[in-house]
């Protein structure tokens, strides 16, 4: 997740590397009022919410690839890809669970009753209620990885050669909680969607967390895979609840 010494002698300067990372950090954020806030159900904002997944591919490849011209594998340290699934899989199973027990036996649960009608409404207007299995499966599986790629290696990756580690953190983690506190504002009152958005951000520092220390994005991925099936599970029993 570091430069190679081999090239930390070319490196481009600094001022580059910020703009890079700060349209990484601000244009999911952005695109998001764009597809869930100013024209959610439209084919317009449906356009953005495309926009934004090959935004999530394309611009750390332009950026890593053809201006910053580095290398995308760190082969200075091991992979302990295997080592990283551990603690990926006991936080993906703890937060899973600790949501399903909030929505049994919090408040949370109250809240989400009271808006479930707006999450179900959404989900019709992503025009993706008739075939919400798959598209719970592309989010849990495909989606999960490309955010992991995006933000913790991408968006870490390059806040951590710019910043102490634990800074760097923080940065990559707030920019991952931003697009999801517009997201949530759309479901629930502004003061949840900021607390939500908040253990966002927390799982996010974890996740880069545990992408620095096991130099791999397997363990993070899957973590976040358990999660985002946890949380279409949720989206499922809303739709089913509707019909």
């Amino acid at each position: 997740m570091s430069d190679s010494p081999a090239h930390s002698s070319s490196l481009p300067r600094p001022v580059l590397r910020w703009s890079l990372l700060l349209p990484a950090l601000l244009v999911p954020f952005v695109l998001s009022f764009f597809y869930f806030v100013f024209f959610p159900g439209t084919a317009f904002g449906n356009a953005f919410y495309g926009a934004h997944k090959v935004f999530l591919i394309a611009w750390p490849l332009l950026c890593v690839l053809l201006i910053l011209r580095e290398p995308m594998i760190d082969r200075t340290r091991p992979k302990r890809h295997l080592a990283s699934l551990v603690p990926g899989t006991l936080f993906g199973i703890a937060v899973t669970g600790l949501m399903f027990l909030l929505l049994e036996a919090s408040p949370m649960g109250a809240v989400f009753s009271a808006n479930e009608a707006k999450i179900v409404q959404r989900i019709h207007d992503l025009d993706v209620a008739e075939r919400f299995v798959a598209f719970a499966l592309f989010i849990s599986f495909i989606h999960s990885a490309m955010e992991e790629f995006y933000w913790r290696w991408f968006a870490y990756g390059q806040a951590a050669k710019l910043m102490p580690k634990g800074i760097a953190h923080a940065v990559a983690a707030t920019g991952f909680a931003l697009h999801h506190i517009v997201v949530l504002s759309q479901f629930f009152p502004l003061g949840w969607a900021f607390a939500l958005g908040a253990c966002v951000g927390i799982g996010g520092a974890f996740w880069s967390w545990q992408a620095e220390r096991y130099n791999s994005l397997i363990g993070p991925w899957f973590s976040h895979l358990l999660v985002d099936l946890g949380l279409m599970w949720v989206g499922w029993q809303a739709l089913q609840g509707s019909l």
